[in-house]
Protein backbone atom coordinates (compact mmCIF):
# COMPACT_ATOMS: atom_id res chain seq x y z
CA UNK A 1 0.00 0.00 0.00
CA UNK A 2 1.26 3.46 -0.80
CA UNK A 3 1.01 6.26 1.75
CA UNK A 4 0.49 8.97 -0.86
CA UNK A 5 -1.48 9.33 -4.05
CA UNK A 6 -0.65 10.37 -7.60
CA UNK A 7 -2.25 13.74 -6.96
CA UNK A 8 0.52 14.44 -4.45
CA UNK A 9 3.13 14.88 -7.20
CA UNK A 10 5.14 18.13 -7.17
CA UNK A 11 3.57 19.50 -4.03
CA UNK A 12 4.82 21.85 -1.33
CA UNK A 13 5.52 19.73 1.74
CA UNK A 14 6.03 20.88 5.29
CA UNK A 15 7.96 18.22 7.22
CA UNK A 16 7.20 17.76 10.91
CA UNK A 17 10.82 17.42 12.00
CA UNK A 18 11.51 16.04 15.47
CA UNK A 19 15.27 15.94 15.11
CA UNK A 20 15.18 12.16 14.77
CA UNK A 21 16.21 9.91 11.91
CA UNK A 22 12.69 9.10 10.67
CA UNK A 23 11.43 12.62 9.97
CA UNK A 24 14.85 13.63 8.61
CA UNK A 25 14.71 10.81 6.04
CA UNK A 26 11.20 11.91 5.07
CA UNK A 27 12.50 15.41 4.31
CA UNK A 28 15.33 14.03 2.17
CA UNK A 29 13.08 11.51 0.38
CA UNK A 30 10.53 14.12 -0.66
CA UNK A 31 13.23 16.59 -1.69
CA UNK A 32 14.88 13.95 -3.91
CA UNK A 33 11.50 13.30 -5.55
CA UNK A 34 11.40 16.93 -6.66
CA UNK A 35 8.94 18.36 -4.15
CA UNK A 36 9.39 21.77 -2.57
CA UNK A 37 10.20 21.01 1.06
CA UNK A 38 10.64 22.94 4.29
CA UNK A 39 10.96 21.79 7.88
CA UNK A 40 8.89 22.72 10.91
CA UNK A 41 9.86 21.73 14.44
CA UNK A 42 7.48 22.19 17.32
CA UNK A 43 9.10 23.85 20.33
CA UNK A 44 7.22 21.95 23.00
CA UNK A 45 9.37 21.82 26.13
CA UNK A 46 12.73 22.91 27.49
CA UNK A 47 13.87 19.29 27.58
CA UNK A 48 13.61 19.13 23.79
CA UNK A 49 16.10 21.88 22.85
CA UNK A 50 18.59 19.35 21.46
CA UNK A 51 15.93 17.97 19.12
CA UNK A 52 15.32 21.44 17.69
CA UNK A 53 19.05 21.87 17.08
CA UNK A 54 19.29 18.45 15.41
CA UNK A 55 16.40 19.33 13.09
CA UNK A 56 18.08 22.62 12.19
CA UNK A 57 21.31 20.77 11.34
CA UNK A 58 19.48 18.36 9.03
CA UNK A 59 17.71 21.20 7.21
CA UNK A 60 21.03 22.99 6.76
CA UNK A 61 22.53 19.83 5.27
CA UNK A 62 19.61 19.49 2.85
CA UNK A 63 19.60 23.21 2.06
CA UNK A 64 15.94 23.64 2.94
CA UNK A 65 14.23 26.28 5.11
CA UNK A 66 13.50 25.45 8.73
CA UNK A 67 11.01 27.02 11.13
CA UNK A 68 10.44 26.59 14.84
CA UNK A 69 6.79 26.67 15.86
CA UNK A 70 6.35 27.65 19.51
CA UNK A 71 3.61 25.47 20.99
CA UNK A 72 4.84 25.29 24.59
CA UNK A 73 1.62 26.73 26.00
CA UNK A 74 -0.57 24.37 23.96
CA UNK A 75 1.66 21.41 24.77
CA UNK A 76 1.48 22.11 28.49
CA UNK A 77 -2.31 22.42 28.41
CA UNK A 78 -3.13 19.54 26.06
CA UNK A 79 -0.38 17.05 26.88
CA UNK A 80 1.42 17.67 30.19
CA UNK A 81 -1.55 18.92 32.20
CA UNK A 82 -3.74 16.16 30.76
CA UNK A 83 -1.01 13.63 31.59
CA UNK A 84 -1.18 14.69 35.25
CA UNK A 85 -4.97 14.90 35.28
CA UNK A 86 -5.32 11.34 34.06
CA UNK A 87 -3.14 10.03 36.88
CA UNK A 88 -5.20 12.03 39.40
CA UNK A 89 -8.29 10.22 38.05
CA UNK A 90 -6.74 6.78 38.49
CA UNK A 91 -6.05 6.46 34.75
CA UNK A 92 -2.88 5.69 32.80
CA UNK A 93 -2.42 8.29 30.03
CA UNK A 94 -0.85 7.99 26.60
CA UNK A 95 0.80 11.39 26.00
CA UNK A 96 2.11 10.51 22.50
CA UNK A 97 -1.45 9.90 21.31
CA UNK A 98 -2.58 13.20 22.88
CA UNK A 99 0.26 15.03 21.12
CA UNK A 100 -0.66 13.56 17.74
CA UNK A 101 -4.36 14.27 18.23
CA UNK A 102 -4.10 17.84 19.44
CA UNK A 103 -0.79 19.18 18.15
CA UNK A 104 1.29 17.32 15.54
CA UNK A 105 -1.63 16.13 13.42
CA UNK A 106 -3.92 19.01 14.22
CA UNK A 107 -2.68 22.54 14.86
CA UNK A 108 0.63 21.80 13.10
CA UNK A 109 -1.38 20.88 10.00
CA UNK A 110 -3.12 24.26 10.15
CA UNK A 111 0.20 26.05 10.69
CA UNK A 112 1.85 24.24 7.77
CA UNK A 113 -0.98 25.14 5.41
CA UNK A 114 -0.92 28.72 6.64
CA UNK A 115 2.80 28.79 5.76
CA UNK A 116 2.02 27.70 2.20
CA UNK A 117 2.29 23.91 2.35
CA UNK A 118 -0.09 21.68 0.46
CA UNK A 119 0.60 18.77 2.79
CA UNK A 120 2.31 17.90 6.06
CA UNK A 121 4.59 14.86 6.05
CA UNK A 122 5.77 13.11 9.21
CA UNK A 123 8.08 10.25 10.17
CA UNK A 124 5.32 8.02 11.49
CA UNK A 125 5.31 4.40 10.37
CA UNK A 126 1.79 4.10 8.99
CA UNK A 127 -0.03 4.02 5.69
CA UNK A 128 -2.60 6.62 4.72
CA UNK A 129 -4.71 6.73 1.59
CA UNK A 130 -6.96 9.67 0.67
CA UNK A 131 -9.14 8.47 -2.21
CA UNK A 132 -11.20 11.65 -1.99
CA UNK A 133 -11.79 14.53 0.43
CA UNK A 134 -14.39 12.69 2.49
CA UNK A 135 -12.42 9.48 2.97
CA UNK A 136 -9.12 8.63 4.68
CA UNK A 137 -7.87 5.08 5.12
CA UNK A 138 -5.33 4.70 7.94
CA UNK A 139 -3.68 1.28 7.71
CA UNK A 140 -0.84 -0.52 9.41
CA UNK A 141 2.71 0.03 8.17
CA UNK A 142 4.72 -2.62 6.34
CA UNK A 143 6.99 -2.70 9.39
CA UNK A 144 4.53 -4.04 11.97
CA UNK A 145 7.18 -3.86 14.72
CA UNK A 146 7.27 -0.09 14.21
CA UNK A 147 3.65 0.48 13.22
CA UNK A 148 2.29 3.69 14.77
CA UNK A 149 -1.33 3.65 13.67
CA UNK A 150 -2.28 3.11 17.33
CA UNK A 151 -0.73 6.48 18.25
CA UNK A 152 -2.16 8.23 15.18
CA UNK A 153 -5.69 6.84 15.44
CA UNK A 154 -7.09 9.70 17.54
CA UNK A 155 -6.15 12.34 14.94
CA UNK A 156 -9.18 14.08 13.40
CA UNK A 157 -10.11 12.85 9.92
CA UNK A 158 -10.48 16.36 8.53
CA UNK A 159 -6.81 17.05 9.35
CA UNK A 160 -5.47 13.68 8.22
CA UNK A 161 -6.59 14.56 4.69
CA UNK A 162 -3.60 16.92 4.58
CA UNK A 163 -1.06 14.48 6.07
CA UNK A 164 1.25 11.92 4.45
CA UNK A 165 3.39 9.15 5.98
CA UNK A 166 6.17 8.39 3.46
CA UNK A 167 7.74 5.67 5.65
CA UNK A 168 4.66 3.48 5.55
CA UNK A 169 6.16 1.02 3.07
CA UNK A 170 9.61 0.74 4.66
CA UNK A 171 9.98 -2.74 6.12
CA UNK A 172 12.58 -2.18 8.86
CA UNK A 173 14.39 0.57 10.74
CA UNK A 174 17.77 -0.50 9.31
CA UNK A 175 16.48 0.53 5.89
CA UNK A 176 15.61 3.98 7.27
CA UNK A 177 19.08 4.39 8.77
CA UNK A 178 20.68 3.28 5.51
CA UNK A 179 18.74 5.95 3.67
CA UNK A 180 19.81 8.55 6.25
CA UNK A 181 23.47 7.59 5.68
CA UNK A 182 22.96 7.61 1.91
CA UNK A 183 21.53 11.14 2.07
CA UNK A 184 24.43 12.27 4.29
CA UNK A 185 22.21 13.29 7.18
CA UNK A 186 24.20 14.31 10.29
CA UNK A 187 21.90 12.45 12.68
CA UNK A 188 21.88 9.06 10.92
CA UNK A 189 23.35 7.39 14.01
CA UNK A 190 21.09 9.16 16.51
CA UNK A 191 19.57 6.75 19.00
CA UNK A 192 15.83 6.32 19.02
CA UNK A 193 14.03 7.82 21.98
CA UNK A 194 12.16 5.21 24.03
CA UNK A 195 10.84 7.54 26.70
CA UNK A 196 8.24 10.27 27.02
CA UNK A 197 9.82 13.21 25.21
CA UNK A 198 9.27 15.73 28.00
CA UNK A 199 10.82 13.39 30.58
CA UNK A 200 14.48 13.00 29.67
CA UNK A 201 15.77 12.34 33.19
CA UNK A 202 14.20 10.47 36.08
CA UNK A 203 10.84 8.71 36.12
CA UNK A 204 7.37 9.95 35.32
CA UNK A 205 6.68 9.88 39.08
CA UNK A 206 9.54 12.30 39.73
CA UNK A 207 8.25 14.50 36.92
CA UNK A 208 4.78 14.60 38.44
CA UNK A 209 6.19 15.31 41.90
CA UNK A 210 8.03 18.34 40.51
CA UNK A 211 5.00 19.56 38.59
CA UNK A 212 3.22 22.49 40.19
CA UNK A 213 -0.32 21.21 40.55
CA UNK A 214 -3.09 20.89 43.12
CA UNK A 215 -4.13 17.49 41.82
CA UNK A 216 -4.35 14.55 44.19
CA UNK A 217 -1.41 12.50 42.96
CA UNK A 218 0.68 11.56 45.98
CA UNK A 219 -1.65 11.68 48.97
CA UNK A 220 -1.29 8.55 51.19
CA UNK A 221 -4.12 6.04 50.99
CA UNK A 222 -5.03 2.41 51.45
CA UNK A 223 -4.50 -0.78 49.44
CA UNK A 224 -7.56 -3.02 49.57
CA UNK A 225 -8.51 -6.49 48.40
CA UNK A 226 -11.13 -6.44 45.67
CA UNK A 227 -13.35 -9.27 46.92
CA UNK A 228 -13.53 -8.32 50.60
CA UNK A 229 -12.51 -4.68 50.78
CA UNK A 230 -10.00 -5.64 53.48
CA UNK A 231 -7.18 -3.15 53.99
CA UNK A 232 -3.87 -4.97 53.49
CA UNK A 233 -1.47 -2.08 53.14
CA UNK A 234 -0.86 1.61 52.52
CA UNK A 235 0.23 3.51 49.44
CA UNK A 236 2.03 6.80 48.90
CA UNK A 237 -0.21 8.17 46.14
CA UNK A 238 -2.36 6.78 43.34
CA UNK A 239 0.01 8.17 40.68
CA UNK A 240 2.41 5.37 41.61
CA UNK A 241 0.07 2.67 40.29
CA UNK A 242 -1.39 1.39 37.05
CA UNK A 243 -3.75 -1.49 36.32
CA UNK A 244 -1.91 -4.77 35.88
CA UNK A 245 1.04 -3.69 38.04
CA UNK A 246 2.55 -6.38 40.25
CA UNK A 247 5.90 -5.05 41.41
CA UNK A 248 6.34 -2.22 43.89
CA UNK A 249 3.14 -2.79 45.85
CA UNK A 250 5.03 -3.13 49.13
CA UNK A 251 2.65 -5.70 50.59
CA UNK A 252 2.97 -9.34 51.61
CA UNK A 253 0.13 -11.81 51.20
CA UNK A 254 -0.45 -15.55 51.61
CA UNK A 255 -2.83 -15.36 48.64
CA UNK A 256 -0.03 -15.55 46.10
CA UNK A 257 0.94 -12.75 43.68
CA UNK A 258 -1.32 -9.69 43.79
CA UNK A 259 -1.94 -7.27 40.94
CA UNK A 260 -3.45 -3.80 40.73
CA UNK A 261 -7.02 -4.25 39.49
CA UNK A 262 -8.24 -0.68 39.86
CA UNK A 263 -7.18 2.75 41.05
CA UNK A 264 -10.10 4.36 42.88
CA UNK A 265 -9.34 8.07 42.72
CA UNK A 266 -12.60 9.08 44.42
CA UNK A 267 -11.70 7.22 47.60
CA UNK A 268 -7.92 7.35 47.10
CA UNK A 269 -7.71 3.54 47.22
CA UNK A 270 -5.65 1.04 45.24
CA UNK A 271 -7.60 -2.18 44.63
CA UNK A 272 -5.65 -5.42 44.25
CA UNK A 273 -6.43 -9.07 43.57
CA UNK A 274 -5.40 -12.16 41.63
CA UNK A 275 -4.15 -12.23 38.06
CA UNK A 276 -7.35 -14.00 37.02
CA UNK A 277 -9.34 -10.94 38.07
CA UNK A 278 -7.58 -8.96 35.33
CA UNK A 279 -9.40 -11.02 32.73
CA UNK A 280 -11.98 -8.41 31.79
CA UNK A 281 -13.71 -9.00 28.47
CA UNK A 282 -16.07 -6.01 28.27
CA UNK A 283 -15.40 -2.29 28.72
CA UNK A 284 -16.40 1.19 27.57
CA UNK A 285 -14.53 3.53 25.24
CA UNK A 286 -15.23 7.27 25.20
CA UNK A 287 -14.19 10.28 23.08
CA UNK A 288 -14.42 8.03 20.03
CA UNK A 289 -12.76 9.27 16.84
CA UNK A 290 -14.31 7.74 13.71
CA UNK A 291 -12.04 7.38 10.68
CA UNK A 292 -14.71 5.46 8.77
CA UNK A 293 -18.44 6.00 8.60
CA UNK A 294 -20.33 5.60 11.88
CA UNK A 295 -21.40 2.01 12.61
CA UNK A 296 -23.93 0.92 15.22
CA UNK A 297 -22.51 -2.59 15.75
CA UNK A 298 -19.51 -4.20 14.10
CA UNK A 299 -16.81 -6.85 14.34
CA UNK A 300 -13.24 -5.66 14.73
CA UNK A 301 -9.81 -6.40 16.12
CA UNK A 302 -9.01 -4.36 19.22
CA UNK A 303 -5.55 -3.06 20.06
CA UNK A 304 -5.32 -1.91 23.68
CA UNK A 305 -1.62 -1.04 24.02
CA UNK A 306 0.92 0.07 21.44
CA UNK A 307 2.96 -3.10 22.03
CA UNK A 308 0.00 -5.44 22.52
CA UNK A 309 -1.46 -7.96 20.13
CA UNK A 310 -4.84 -7.34 18.59
CA UNK A 311 -7.82 -9.27 19.96
CA UNK A 312 -11.04 -10.13 18.12
CA UNK A 313 -13.97 -8.09 19.42
CA UNK A 314 -17.51 -6.91 18.85
CA UNK A 315 -18.26 -3.21 19.31
CA UNK A 316 -21.61 -1.53 19.96
CA UNK A 317 -21.93 2.23 19.59
CA UNK A 318 -24.17 4.36 21.77
CA UNK A 319 -26.62 6.87 20.31
CA UNK A 320 -24.22 9.81 20.43
CA UNK A 321 -21.50 7.89 18.50
CA UNK A 322 -18.83 9.23 20.90
CA UNK A 323 -19.04 6.20 23.18
CA UNK A 324 -18.88 2.50 22.39
CA UNK A 325 -18.98 -0.76 24.31
CA UNK A 326 -16.34 -3.32 23.35
CA UNK A 327 -16.61 -7.05 24.05
CA UNK A 328 -13.49 -9.18 23.54
CA UNK A 329 -13.78 -12.74 22.28
CA UNK A 330 -10.80 -13.85 24.37
CA UNK A 331 -8.45 -12.60 27.05
CA UNK A 332 -6.38 -9.61 26.03
CA UNK A 333 -2.58 -9.95 25.95
CA UNK A 334 -2.42 -6.75 28.06
CA UNK A 335 -4.65 -5.58 30.96
CA UNK A 336 -7.64 -3.38 30.19
CA UNK A 337 -6.29 -0.07 31.48
CA UNK A 338 -8.38 3.07 31.85
CA UNK A 339 -6.79 6.02 30.07
CA UNK A 340 -5.11 3.96 27.37
CA UNK A 341 -6.25 3.96 23.75
CA UNK A 342 -8.48 1.30 22.24
CA UNK A 343 -8.01 1.25 18.46
CA UNK A 344 -10.40 -0.92 16.46
CA UNK A 345 -9.20 -2.35 13.16
CA UNK A 346 -11.00 -3.90 10.21
CA UNK A 347 -10.04 -7.21 8.59
CA UNK A 348 -7.91 -5.20 6.15
CA UNK A 349 -5.88 -3.77 9.07
CA UNK A 350 -7.21 -0.26 8.67
CA UNK A 351 -8.49 1.76 11.64
CA UNK A 352 -12.25 1.95 12.00
CA UNK A 353 -12.23 4.17 15.09
CA UNK A 354 -10.45 4.66 18.39
CA UNK A 355 -11.02 6.26 21.76
CA UNK A 356 -10.10 6.30 25.44
CA UNK A 357 -10.71 3.24 27.61
CA UNK A 358 -12.88 4.42 30.49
Amino acid sequence: MQSSTKSDQKKVYAIAMSGGVDSSVVAAMLQKKGHEVFGITMDIHENCIQDVEDAQAVCKTLGIPHEVFDVRAEYKAKVIDLFAEYYSRGMTPNPCAFCNRDLKLNILVDYARMRGADLLATGHYANLEVPHEELVILSEAANLAKDQTYFVSLAPKEKLRYVRFPLGDIENKDETRSLAAKYGLPNFKKEESQDICFIRQGSYKEFLQNLKTNLNLFSPGQIKLKDTGKVIGDHAGIANYTIGQRKGLGIASNMGPLYVLDVDSENNDVIVGSKEALDIREFSVTDVNWLTEFRREFDASAKLRSFGKKTKAVAMAYDNSKSIRVRLSERSSTPITRGQICALYSDSNSVICSGIIS
